[in-house]
């Protein structure tokens, strides 16, 4: 917490002092060795974060071409595998110094702190891991992790036959913290709900990760649970952190990580999250494109907290459908603010000026009004020369990670691969 309030001065130095040191370990890795002596980068420069910004942004795909050559095998220190699907599946694996994986981890507990969770807090964990049999019929669909202080639940088992068991066990236990997936806990609600289920009285705070918390998810969590929803945005790499305050604004760890925000051509206050990530030097990543687009706030928080704010995480640059006329649109989350029996959704664009809506309806969904409204919101969002189809199923298939990917765009020369158009408060 220390860390948090720095001064300006003296966080400003903290950061320069990180980046040298880590930029003159990174050296040693092949690929980097390689590329400071191409784009002539000067480790003992007056300016290290110019130093920086002559190096280009890095893909996922580069570092998977030439994985090897990212290692620092002078690296001394303990290491631990780590990996990564991504929301697109595009998997990675690398090493991680123990070092790294402890500030990470200090980082997370953190922002939990702000909002009143000990690491003496149990915790109803609804996350994507396959923890029991797919073929089990009947209760217990969870595991006890006692040293961690977890009932972590298979979320591949939640549905309306089985949602009271869910409650029923978190009940008995008196939890009051949930944390997991934002489309899980939103599922979860939604049954509680539509089956009449009693609440849970004791739960006092709910936070999420690993996918963007969508503003309709927000609010059925928090009228289903009567509690408070937080979020944080991180990433395996750990190139970039954001922590949600009290005051419900999310915040750059400045501490962690170096953040850049790189404004996208042709959409405005839209940024690709790029970042650095200094407490690994075994796997040094510098400028790696995290492939998530926020939106940036201007706004001071009233929490006292220093450093960027950021509005909003607006998904991954395949988030976005394309138009007819080729304009890019997103947060299209908007679209069912107002349909309350839709379960869950998704939309998928296979070519330009199509788009179909994947939607699993309750049992209280009125076709002919729900129907009516979901083409009314979407037309408002996407024209009226868009073909809208919907398509209506019994569930969406969750990524090989256990995530509900909420838009999934097949237009490969749609993407979001505008020129880069420079930094926005960085540094």
């Amino acid at each position: 917490n220390r860390r948090t309030f720095m001064p300006t001065r003296e966080a400003g130095l903290f950061r320069e002092i990180r980046l040298r040191r880590f930029l003159s370990e990174a050296g040693q890795a092949p690929y980097w060795k390689e590329k400071f002596r191409k784009h002539g980068v000067d480790i003992a420069g007056a300016d290290i974060f110019a130093e920086l910004d002559k190096l280009p942004i890095l893909t996922k795909g580069e570092v998977k071409a030439s994985h090897e050559r990212f290692v620092n095998k002078n690296a001394r220190e303990e290491t631990v595998a780590c990996h990564t699907s991504g929301t697109t599946g595009s998997g990675l694996i690398f090493s991680v110094t123990r070092s790294a994986e402890r500030e990470q981890w200090a980082t997370w507990w953190r922002y939990r702190q702000w909002h009143g969770i000990g690491r003496d807090t149990w915790c109803g964990y609804f996350g994507g891991r396959s923890i029991v049999p797919l073929g089990r019929r009947r209760p217990p669909y969870w595991r006890i992790n006692r040293p961690g202080r977890q009932i972590i639940f298979s979320a591949y088992h939640l549905g309306s036959s089985t949602a009271r068991a869910y409650i029923k066990a978190l009940a008995e236990r008196s939890i009051t913290w949930l944390h997991g997936y934002p489309s899980t806990l939103a599922l979860l609600a939604s049954f509680v709900r539509d089956l009449n289920i009693k609440p849970l009285p004791t739960v006092k705070v709910v936070t999420t990760g690993a996918e963007s918390l969508l503003p309709h998810q927000r609010r059925l969590i928090q009228e289903v649970f009567a509690a408070e929803v937080f979020q944080h945005y991180g990433q395996a790499e750990g190139v970039a952190n954001l922590s949600e305050c009290e005051g419900g604004r999310l915040h750059v760890d400045e501490d962690f990580s170096l953040v850049e925000f790189i404004q996208i051509s042709g959409t405005p206050r839209k940024y690709r999250i790029i970042g650095t990530n200094w407490t690994n030097p075994v796997f040094p990543l510098i400028r790696y494109d995290t492939g998530d687009i926020a939106t940036l706030s201007v706004d001071e928080c009233t929490c006292g907290r220093p450093g960027r704010l950021v509005q909003a995480i607006d998904g991954r640059k395949e988030d976005y459908l394309v138009l007819p006329d080729g304009v890019k649109v997103g947060r299209l989350d908007h679209i069912f603010k107002d349909l309350v029996h839709v379960r869950e959704a998704q939309i998928i664009q296979g070519e330009r000026g199509q788009v179909v809506f994947r939607v699993v309806k309750d049992s209280e969904y009125d076709r002919s009004g729900e129907e009516n409204k979901l083409f009314m919101e979407a037309r408002k969002r996407l024209g009226h020369d868009m073909d809208i189809r919907i398509e209506y199923t019994d569930n969406i298939p969750r990524t090989a990670a256990g995530k509900l990917r909420f838009v999934i765009s097949h237009i490969t020369s749609g993407k979001l691969e505008s020129p880069y158009q420079g930094r926005a408060n960085c540094g």
